[in-house]
């Protein structure tokens, strides 16, 4: 709800004179307002649907319902029949100086089409709002819709739009389920500022907080039907204590968590992570009776050491294949915003449609020659889910970038999590036992250093450059943990005291977080052109079910077409809440 001190504010009454001035007298990109702003106007909105103040407007336009709580009235109704009332009643003051006269700060700008409902926009912008952002412009809001708007339109580039677009830090776009926003033309141009300006472009998408809670309880319960069926079926448990079986099962595992990784296919991912959190419960049981012959009471590697380590490993694990699905429903989530955002767009802002012809010409004549240079940036924000300057130049080095805007961090979170802080026990522990052989914990202190030092990047790094290195993260951990962990664990079941094997497992792990850290630190664009072998390297870290380096070129999409967008998801897993 807004503070008391906007309340107070939004009660002075303005003349008309004293709104224009006002409008004069604060900077455009000033108009701002807050988050709890948005969450005051959702309140007042559903207060006057229920006190039937906001109605269905007599032409049909916009036939929502008033028990709707998810998509609920247009924008432009709201704007007709809440906005404007309220502004009206106070001055004709915008909404936005209603509550802050003084202005603010601008940090993000808002781009949306208006077709939207209230609730279905504020959700999506509260939801995807950036963590530094404190004040967002959006031009309902910020505008005074009940004075004369044209004036302020008569040269784009000098528009309340352009002027607070300059000065927001990046641009936050808003689909909705009608049509795309780049229909508009107005949407277009601000598009066409954002790459003129060199803005970094996100699309905002819907809470998927129920989806997430009904995935991850399927999977842990997947996890304890493992551990239940190993307790219960003895013979099961007979067979789960054969060393080799458990060796196949774990190389089982960890295929399935780098196939979940590596894989596209929604249905395969979700059994993958299913079948793999199964797995990490049914062997949990049968190790408790772990036995190591001839083991030395000082070894650290000893049976009240590792039993209960190799639990916590199968208890991570099934958490792990949790998040592996937090991933994917993620991305699910992002992809449909971005087929949302791509509806109707036909290619090209050229055919964009503006309410008046006379802005049509200004906004067209403004953007000249470099019509194509706004496509391809909004091609790229389709295929990433994220357009920065980054990203097109790397989509112009022949990199797919189709995806490129989605986090994953499941593995990611297993190496900065529990592996870090079973490295950092397991170095302090051999340090002081056997700190005369060097070779057994000075691997793990570097890969220590490099885990912490990859913390420090993703914390300091643009949010591009963050999703790069999280994905680039996720496929070396997946297939370090997939070659190095049967070996260890095989090993350990065996009583083996080979030094090699562990020099060499040691020695792997710490090539591998020295990589990691080389990859995080040049960043996609330096990647892309450092190295012969860099966009091959590039599109393999970013591609997920992909394995060629796709042709990008000013002017084309950069990425798979819409259709292969539309068409990459099943139809069977669209909504994981209805399981």
């Amino acid at each position: 709800m807004s503070s008391p001190a906007a309340l107070e504010r939004s009660s002075r009454t303005y003349t008309t004179l004293e709104a224009t001035a006002l409008h004069e007298s604060v900077p455009p990109d000033r108009w701002c307002v807050t988050r709890s702003d948005l969450k005051y106007l959702g309140q007042e909105v559903q207060k006057g649907i229920k006190g039937g103040e906001i109605r269905r407007p007599d032409d049909g336009s916009d036939d929502f319902k008033v028990s709707d709580t998810t998509y609920g009235p247009s924008i432009y109704t709201v704007n007709k029949q809440h906005i404007m009332p309220v502004t009206e009643k106070f001055g004709k003051v915008s909404w936005a100086l209603l509550q802050h006269p003084d202005g603010l700060d601008c940090d993000l700008f808002i781009s949306h089409a208006w077709q939207e409902g209230v609730f279905e926009f504020l959700s999506k912008v509260l939801h995807s709002w950036p963590a530094n952002a404190r004040h967002a412009w959006c031009c309902m809001l910020a505008n005074p819709q009940n004075l004369d708007i044209g004036v302020l339109l008569q040269s784009p580039s000098s528009s309340p739009f352009a002027v607070a677009l300059k000065a927001s830090t990046c641009v936050l776009v808003v689909p909705n389920r009608h049509c795309s926003i780049y229909t508009r033309l107005w949407c277009g141009y601000e598009a066409f500022r954002a790459h003129e300006e060199g803005k970094a472009i996100f699309i905002a998408r819907a809470p998927t907080s129920k989806q997430l809670m009904t995935v991850l309880l399927w999977t842990i319960s997947a996890g304890l039907a493992g551990i239940s069926m190993s307790v219960c079926f003895t013979g099961i448990h007979d067979l789960l204590e054969n060393r080799f079986v458990r060796g196949l099962s774990l190389c089982l595992m960890t295929a399935t968590a780098f196939g979940s990784v590596c894989m596209e296919h929604q249905m395969c991912r979700k059994v993958m992570n299913r079948t793999g959190a199964f797995m990490c419960g049914s062997l949990l049981y049968p190790w408790k009776s772990l036995t190591l012959p001839d083991y030395d009471e000082r070894d650290v590697f000893s049976v009240a050491a590792l039993t209960p380590l190799l639990h916590s490993l199968f208890v991570t694990g099934i958490l792990i294949f949790g998040l592996l699905e937090v991933d994917r429903v993620n991305g699910q989530s992002q992809k449909e915003e971005a087929r949302q955002l791509s509806r109707g767009f036909q290619g090209s802002i050229e055919h964009a449609k503006c309410s008046e012809a006379a802005d049509a010409r200004r906004i067209f004549q403004e953007i000249g020659q470099q019509t194509s240079d706004v496509d391809y940036a909004i091609h790229v924000l389709l295929a990433a889910g994220m357009s920065t300057p980054t990203l097109r130049t790397v989509a112009c080095a022949g990199v797919d970038i189709s995806g490129a805007g989605y986090t994953e961090i499941a593995f990611p979170c297993l190496d900065l999590g529990p592996f870090l802080l079973h490295g950092l026990l397991l170095t302090a522990v051999l340090s002081v036992y056997v700190p005369e052989i060097m070779y057994r914990w000075i691997p793990g202190v570097v890969s220590l250093c490099c885990r912490f030092a990859l913390l420090a990047i993703l914390w300091c790094r643009p949010q591009d450059e963050r999703c790069f290195t999280l994905k680039m993260m996720a496929k070396m951990i997946a297939m370090h943990v997939g070659i190095t962990g049967p070996v260890v664990v095989m090993t350990k079941i065996t009583a083996s005291s080979n030094d090699y094997v562990y020099l060499a497992i040691t020695l792997f792990i710490m090539s591998v977080h020295i990589a990691m850290l080389g990859f995080a630190c040049l960043g996609m664009r330096r990647l892309a052109t450092f190295l012969p072998a860099g966009p091959c390297m590039l599109q393999l870290f970013l591609g997920r079910g992909r394995c060629s380096v796709a042709s990008a070129v000013p002017g084309t999409s950069p990425s798979v077409p819409a259709m292969e967008i539309e068409s990459d998801t099943d139809p069977s897993d669209s909504n994981d809440s209805s399981e």
